[in-house]
């Protein structure tokens, strides 16, 4: 006993003392077992080291420098050993790769932070060399320099630069081209008729939100309701290498794409994205290649996108191979029809020839369906309107960039509160500022027109043409700088017939050339202009505001609005209502019948209209797309015969109730006019229900309240869901009192992401699930909320402790999405969980501090953690659910065997999935989920006799549907995104419940 008490205290002494390192510094930190302190904790202890120095700053003061310095690490990602090597294990070099202090931070808080971070740094050295693998590992890189420095002196004796080398310093040519040519971005009515400045990206950047469903994976996640849910972008981005984007005109697709390339380019992502940073982007914009016969090949993507550097022999398709490119096609929906089968076809071919990268592909939604590509592993998004919280950023970041132009224009501020308010109160123009393009447009007009705003969007497209066209030039004394002087009328003629060209011709940019030779021809009809075409043509192009030349030698509209709007004036004018009618079927024609209607005469919108009508008829495949499209005109119809209004109205009704998300945005297209065709709820099945909801919650303003409010108390679960989903699409106090005061909402899963909706939880006090998204911490409207069993924090970088969680007794289920800060675990410590969802928290965050959650049955994890097996997880034998999703797909299952009560489980990928179908578990499982297997046979899952319910999620090759038959106890089986055709899958018994997802699916 002796001996064995002095041994164990040997080896408790062993690992309990920190090993010599470097010695760096004085007092080492000691380590977190079983684990170095990481710079969350460095960050804490250090600060309170150096709280007698600094005592008499003010506590507040203190903690926002260690705030500050804990941000700076979470920003930079994992500091691991390749990144110490890399900075020469010098503290020095790796505090400067951090970025730069809070603005806010200044005088004494600012020493204490610079002095906190150079210690962490130090620190973060010395806990390295003290690791037992270092001198291993130190030796290897030793060995790694040697080579390399050998190298070099060879190549510089031979007087011929290695291969790698050449490809490497083009790699740092090509992102400074990139750098340079994506970083800047034109901000309308900053730019467009005002000079030629661009602006920064930085600056002129926001983050957008992408609509997902909570689908099957969020039920079996924990979640006792599914519904749609919104991320950020870059959350997106995060849980898919392959991304389908889709989101109408001017509403950031392209901006995306730009600031996608400018932060890999720069190396500048963060966060979960990190990992992005080793990619080079190749920025494809498709309507560059619609009068080519082919799509380039990788070889070619350089030349055929106009970047004037010659790369190195094989250097675009080595990054592709290796899975360091990031390849970015932008504008599906700019392709001619006729041209998109060509277009889906190369994407397969390079996806299929180069798997292991990237891929971000935009669309509007209309273009291409949404399974689109799902064989091929695309998960698709769609950008969602700019909600109010979105819609104030976007002004304060245009009005930010006015000052940047206009610093003594005392009057912006003003502006900028005005028009604030103005979105606020007036519905046109609420719902004219949830898209970015229409939002920049009424900043500029508000602007111009000294706060006098118009109301439709017909009204806002003629007002900005006349700010353009006539008043900027006029009121700046701007006249005649290319020798050529032409009215509105005269510049608008011309501009009207290039658009309706290249309407006509599939096309949105030409050759300057063929455009000019257009306007010589246009040009016979206006003896008035006496200039020369090719004057007159540069003077559309510079002063303008609408032509741009995104290449030397093509000129196309600065957005595709703008063509819509003049091409579909043109149209009218041209009484072309026949060639409206033949190709209203083409996605592309769509805002060029909606904006014919607006500029035509009453009788011309009724011969459209009954146009599209009769149409329907004789087409019934594209009758459903065509009398929507009816419908969505109406708004732009303030005149109208009331016998047609009814028609288009009646031929609408037929198409609700929507049945799935997708049907329900495809109707909140028409806007308020759908409104009172949404019936319910009697009378409408759970999924007709919701859908309802949906189209109303998207719709928005107070005739889409009175829709959600007849829905009040309704209990069935996934309307429940919806219903706690949209209090953030209307006034939250209006909201609440018309639907979440009912006492059937108690059921209901609460989403709140702003703090108007924090300071009523007051007032909802029987509520007992709740999602809380944003910067929000652990605010105290939540932690008094003491009902709450369910609690889901999402994208929050200021939750740093989770303690405070113990003022909420009745907690069992939390679940944590994207709180970078939340790198240690253990301030869960005793609290009675019996669910615990991790998604995406910072690498190397240890599991090992779950062991102090005795409750604990379900565990679902979305990141990669230390423990490489599921049998190093500490937990004992009464887990009953263990769910290892996309990021997780490496963990190993060995162990897994070891759980008696295990009856969930969730495997990620080819390895996992293989893995399980060796093992024999000693439990039979209930409910099984497998996602992201390519070639997926079913037959493998027969050893599991007992399983009740089946989840399929982004398996693209599914086969073996009948095997599923042999499983006698198997009543549900979901797909998502699995590209299987639309109705039931053949094979599977009638006794078998089948559900397939085509709605966007975010892991939660």
């Amino acid at each position: 006993m002796r001996l064995a008490g002095t041994v164990l205290g040997s080896v408790v002494r062993s690992v309990a003392t920190p090993r010599k390192g470097a010695g760096l510094v004085p007092s080492p930190v000691r380590p977190l077992l079983p684990r170095p302190a990481g710079p969350d904790r460095l960050a804490k202890v250090l600060g309170g080291r150096l709280v007698e120095r600094y005592g008499t700053l003010p506590e507040h003061e203190r903690l926002a420098a260690v705030d500050g310095v804990r941000d700076a690490f979470a920003a930079a990602g994992p500091i691991d050993a390749d990144r110490l090597f890399a900075a020469g294990l010098d503290p020095a070099r790796l505090q400067g790769e951090l970025r730069s202090p809070d603005p806010g931070l200044s005088g004494r808080t600012l020493d204490l932070y610079d002095e906190l971070l150079e210690l962490c740094c130090a620190h973060l050295v010395e806990q390295h060399t003290a690791d037992p693998s270092f001198p291993a590992r130190a030796a290897v890189e030793q060995l790694r320099t040697a080579d390399r420095t050998r190298d070099a002196v060879e190549s510089l004796a031979s007087d011929r630069p290695r291969p790698e080398a050449e490809a490497l310093a083009f790699e740092e040519r090509y992102a400074r081209y990139v750098a340079a040519t994506h970083g800047r971005l034109e901000l309308f009515g900053l730019t467009l008729g005002r000079s030629a400045r661009e602006w920064p990206l930085d600056t002129a950047y926001i983050s957008l939100a992408v609509s997902g469903d909570a689908g099957p994976e969020a039920a079996a996640h924990g979640f006792a309701r599914t519904g749609p849910v919104a991320v950020t972008t870059e959350v997106a981005l995060t849980t898919t290498d392959r991304l389908l984007l889709r989101g109408p005109a001017g509403s950031g697709k392209s901006t995306l794409v730009q600031w996608l390339a400018l932060n890999a380019a720069r190396r500048s992502f963060s966060g979960e994205l990190t990992d992005w940073n080793r990619c080079v982007p190749f920025v494809l914009r498709l309507r560059a290649f619609t009068s080519s016969d082919t799509l380039p090949v990788p070889e070619d993507f350089l030349r055929a996108t106009g970047v004037p550097l010659s790369a190195p022999s094989g250097w675009a398709e080595e990054l592709l191979t290796s899975g360091r490119a990031l390849v970015l096609v932008d504008g599906v929906d700019e392709v001619p029809v006729r041209l998109r089968q060509r277009t889906e076809t190369w994407l397969k071919g390079l996806v299929t020839a180069f798997p292991r990268a990237r891929y971000v592909v935009t669309t509007r939604p209309s273009a291409v369906p949404e399974e689109w590509l799902s064989r091929q592993g695309f998960v698709p998004h769609t950008l969602l309107p700019m909600d109010r919280d979105g819609i104030r950023a976007f002004l304060a970041h245009w009005h930010a960039a006015a000052r940047l132009d206009d610093p003594d224009d005392e009057a912006l501020a003003a502006y900028e509160t005005s028009l604030r308010q103005a979105v606020a109160a007036r519905r046109d123009l609420g719902r004219l500022a949830t898209n970015p393009l229409m939002c920049a447009l009424l900043c500029a007009l508000n602007r111009d027109r000294r706060m006098q705003l118009p109301r439709a969007r017909k009204e806002l497209y003629d007002a900005a043409l006349d700010m353009l066209l006539v008043r900027r030039d006029t009121e700046r004394e701007i006249c005649g700088v290319e020798g050529v002087d032409l009215t509105r009328e005269e510049q608008t003629a011309l501009l009207q017939r290039l658009a309706y060209w290249l309407i006509r011709n599939g096309q949105v940019e030409t050759d300057r050339g063929e455009a000019e030779e257009m306007v010589a021809e246009w040009l016979t009809a206006m003896p008035q202009v006496k200039e020369a075409p090719e004057q007159v043509f540069t003077h559309l192009l510079i002063r303008s505001g609408l032509l741009r030349e995104p290449a030397q030698g093509s000129v196309g509209f600065v957005h595709r609005t703008f063509q819509d709007y003049l091409g579909a004036k043109a149209a009218v004018e041209a009484r072309d209502f026949g060639v409206l009618v033949k190709n209203a079927h083409d996605d592309t024609w769509d805002d060029v019948v909606q904006m014919a209607v607006g500029h035509a005469r009453v009788e011309e919108r009724v011969r459209l209209l009954k146009g599209l009508l009769r149409r329907a008829d004789r087409a019934p495949r594209l009758r459903d797309r065509l009398v929507l499209l009816a419908a969505a005109c109406l708004e732009h119809a303030p005149e109208l015969d009331p016998e047609v209004r009814r028609e288009v109205g009646e031929r609408t009704r037929v198409l609700v109730p929507p049945r799935s998300f997708r049907q329900a945005e495809e109707l909140a297209k028409v806007g308020e006019l759908v409104l009172p065709l949404l019936p319910g709820p009697d009378g409408l099945s759970e999924q007709e229900a919701e859908a309802v909801v949906r189209t109303a919650a998207v719709v928005g303003g107070d005739a889409a309240l009175q829709v959600v409010a007849r829905f009040r108390g309704d209990r069935r679960s996934t309307v429940g869901f919806q219903l706690g989903a949209s209090w953030s699409s209307f006034d939250p106090v209006e909201y609440l009192e018309a639907v979440l005061s009912d006492p059937a909402a108690a059921e209901y899963h609460l989403s709140v992401r702003n703090a108007e909706q924090l300071a009523l939880l007051p007032r909802l006090p029987a509520f007992r699930e709740l999602t809380l998204w944003g910067d929000h911490g652990l605010p105290e409207p939540v932690l008094r909320h003491d009902a709450l069993t369910y609690l889901h924090l999402g994208e929050n970088d200021r939750l740093h402790d989770l303690a405070p969680l113990r003022r909420l007794p009745r907690l069992r289920t939390l679940s944590l999405s994207r709180c970078r800060p939340l790198g240690d675990l253990s301030s869960l410590a005793g609290l009675p969980l019996t669910s615990l969802h991790l998604y995406d928290p910072p690498d190397g965050t240890a599991l090992s501090t779950l062991s102090y959650l005795p409750d604990l049955r379900h565990l679902t994890v979305n990141y990669l953690p230390p423990e490489g097996a599921a049998g190093d997880l500490p937990f004992g034998p009464a887990l009953t659910g263990l769910g290892l999703f996309h990021h997780a797909s490496t963990v190993r299952l060995d162990g897994i065997e070891n759980w008696p009560e295990l009856n969930w489980l969730s495997v990620s990928g080819a390895a996992q999935w293989a893995q399980l179908q060796q093992m024999s578990l000693g439990s039979p499982l209930r409910t099984l989920q497998i996602l992201g297997v390519d070639d997926l046979d079913l037959s493998g899952v027969l050893p599991h006799q007992g399983l009740r319910e089946l989840w399929i999620g982004r398996c693209p090759g599914v086969r073996g549907l009948e095997a599923l038959a042999e499983l006698p106890e198997l009543a549900l089986v979901r797909f998502s995104f699995c590209g299987l055709p639309g109705g039931r899958p053949p094979g599977i018994p009638e006794r078998i419940q089948v559900k397939v997802h085509e709605e966007d699916i975010t892991y939660l």
